[in-house]
């Protein structure tokens, strides 16, 4: 019974204590105890970039390649071009809730892409092209209803597109090419997209289907500050017209009304 309760008390330390950090943490440190390990432990960096990613840092947004807002929160990754190699073996990616940009490109990454970025409800750019990523595409990259740039050229993805790529319609751009991806390709309704150099889709690259440009829809609705927004302005002086002719109405009836009392 004493062991029981001292199991019991241990526990209850130990929770009030995790709530305490989490409501005192700003985000930027959630972050670096959710995050730092994972990431700086799987990619080899030759060039010691992520040497200040440790628990000696003072604030992890003075960390290399870590952008921070003023809130301390983290929108962006930036590490293009650093010869990083090994996995992005990073889980705890997802936790990463304010990311809004995420740039890879140009180094040597292999593995899966993580299937956890799709968590990442505010990502609007994901590159990681001109790596070497093998492995399917997650289906999970849909779920994010922000993307707009999504860059997976040059590498080495395997297995068709899902289909639920094809809900992604908030896509500016879809860089797909130059992989091993194999068809049938779903209907992408990206601005901008292209899967050549996809041998099992595009043997010649001169297929419809390959890439194509969608031109930009134009705005049925104005801004209001646009100066050449007449149609909006008329509308709002008709229904201003409209509201002050009914008051002057109303007040004639009323008045009106008292005359014959």
């Amino acid at each position: 019974m004493v062991l029981r309760k001292k199991e019991k008390s241990y526990a209850l330390f130990s929770s009030i204590l995790f709530c305490i950090v989490f409501l005192f943490l700003s985000p930027a440190e959630l972050t670096y105890v959710f995050n730092y390990e994972e990431i700086k432990s799987s990619l080899t960096d030759p060039h010691g970039v992520l040497m200040d990613w440790n628990m000696a840092a003072a604030d992890p947004c003075s960390w290399n390649l870590i952008t921070c807002s003023p809130d301390n929160f983290v929108p962006s990754i930036e590490a293009a071009n650093q010869n990083f190699s090994g996995t992005l073996l990073a889980p705890s990616i997802g936790n990463l809730t304010y990311l809004e940009t995420v740039l890879l490109q140009n180094n040597y990454i292999t593995g899966n892409i993580p299937p956890e970025i799709g968590k990442l409800m505010k990502l609007k750019t994901l590159d990681l092209s001109n790596n070497n990523f093998s492995g399917q595409l997650p289906s999970t990259l849909s779920h994010s209803k922000s993307f707009q740039y999504l860059k997976l050229n040059n590498n080495s993805l395997t297995g068709t597109i899902p289909t639920s790529v094809a809900n992604m319609t908030q896509l500016i751009l879809l860089d797909l090419s130059y992989s091993n991806l194999s068809g049938p390709v779903p209907t992408l309704h990206a601005n901008t997209f292209n899967v050549m150099g996809n041998p099992q889709i595009c043997s010649t690259g001169t297929e419809e289907e390959c890439n194509e440009t969608h031109p930009k829809p134009k705005s049925l609705i104005f801004s209001s500050s646009d100066p050449s927004d007449g149609g909006t302005i008329n509308q709002k002086f008709a229904v201003q017209f409209g509201l002050s002719l009914a008051c002057i109405c109303l007040l004639i009836d009323h008045s009106l009304a008292l005359v014959f009392i």
